[in-house]
């Protein structure tokens, strides 16, 4: 995919940033595209659930694999319940093996919803038996994992290593969260959005390379909480996996979506129109519902194309 100029939130425009850059160091792979629940989803018996099981189509929910070139080094964003997939679909898509119990470097965790962090289970010792795996998340995320079992077990057994990143704010205070590298050279700064926070808060993650930089933000309420949130969360963004848990709303009829808010595809391709027509492809959607049709139909993710926009493929690359 070829990217145009970036352009920033005051219209101006950066220099062209191609995932081709000579100066590109890691590649961020896509490893799940779903909502927590993936496809088929469990004690789901409408047709795109009973057509996948019929079928042998799996979807696994949202999830990103970072190989840096030089060093080898692999990170995880999320660690969801279809690890283990993911973890061998990262390691083919790179041509390595041979991992063992550490398959990856690094784990980054946006948020203590069920396919964010469950995956956490599979380094346990009946599982992996990972040797402090570090696993990169907010001071209240660190905390729950800390204070509830079975995940205290995990860090009690030095399975995992906590380490705690402070998130900056998008709420019109501007505050910056702290940079961090998970692996060196990388550059990762976490972002508070706003989220159902039953047991954590929730991040989005800025990741930056030596010629890109990504934004991956899979849940959050809407877009308009805060005054220039959006904006904000876009600026100095190449390209950006963005929440598209539902398409317009219609698919989950009888079910109040106040209770489980997210901004519409449909809305985000109206709010950021004008920044795909400059650059077709920068935003894709990834964390879609099982009953969100842009999943499962080949026709409206065309036509969601048309529009400048992108449902994330399995598999696809972003060089940054």
């Amino acid at each position: 995919m070829k990217l145009r100029p970036v352009l920033s939130p005051d219209g101006s425009t950066s220099s062209p940033h191609e995932p081709g850059d000579d100066r590109c160091r890691f590649d961020v792979y896509v490893l799940g595209r779903s909502q927590d629940g993936g496809l088929p989803h469990a004690g789901c018996e409408k047709p795109c659930c009973v057509d996948a099981r019929d079928r042998g189509i799996v979807e696994t929910p949202a999830c990103l694999g970072i190989h840096d070139r030089e060093t080898g080094r692999l990170v995880l964003i999320e660690a969801t319940p279809g690890i283990d997939s993911q973890l061998r679909l990262l390691h083919d898509l790179i041509g390595v093996s041979g991992r063992g119990r550490q398959p990856v470097d690094a784990v980054l965790l946006t948020h203590a919803h069920i396919g964010h962090y469950t995956g956490l289970m599979y380094l346990g010792q009946e599982v992996a038996d990972s040797h402090r795996m570090p696993v990169h998340v907010t001071p209240a995320m660190a905390a729950f994992l800390r204070d509830n079992g079975p995940w205290s077990q995990l860090v009690e057994q030095d399975n995992i290593d906590l380490i705690e990143c402070a998130p900056g704010s998008v709420d019109g205070s501007g505050s910056a969260g702290a940079v961090f590298e998970p692996i060196e050279g990388l550059r990762v700064e976490a972002i508070n959005v706003p989220h159902r926070d039953e047991f954590s808060d929730t991040v989005a993650f800025r990741i930056g390379g030596p010629a890109r930089t990504l934004l991956f933000v899979p849940d959050i309420d809407r877009w308009d909480v805060r005054p220039g949130m959006l904006s904000r969360l876009l600026e100095g963004v190449d390209v950006a996996y963005v929440d598209g848990t539902f398409y317009d709303g219609r698919e989950l009829p009888g079910r109040d979506l106040s209770e489980i808010p997210h901004p519409a595809m449909v809305t985000t391709m109206e709010r950021l129109g004008e920044r795909v027509a400059a650059h077709p492809g920068s935003i894709r959607f990834i964390h879609l519902n099982h009953t969100n049709p842009a999943l499962t139909r080949s026709e409206l993710q065309t036509e969601v194309a048309e529009r400048g926009f992108a449902v994330a493929d399995v598999g696809e690359c972003q060089p940054l």
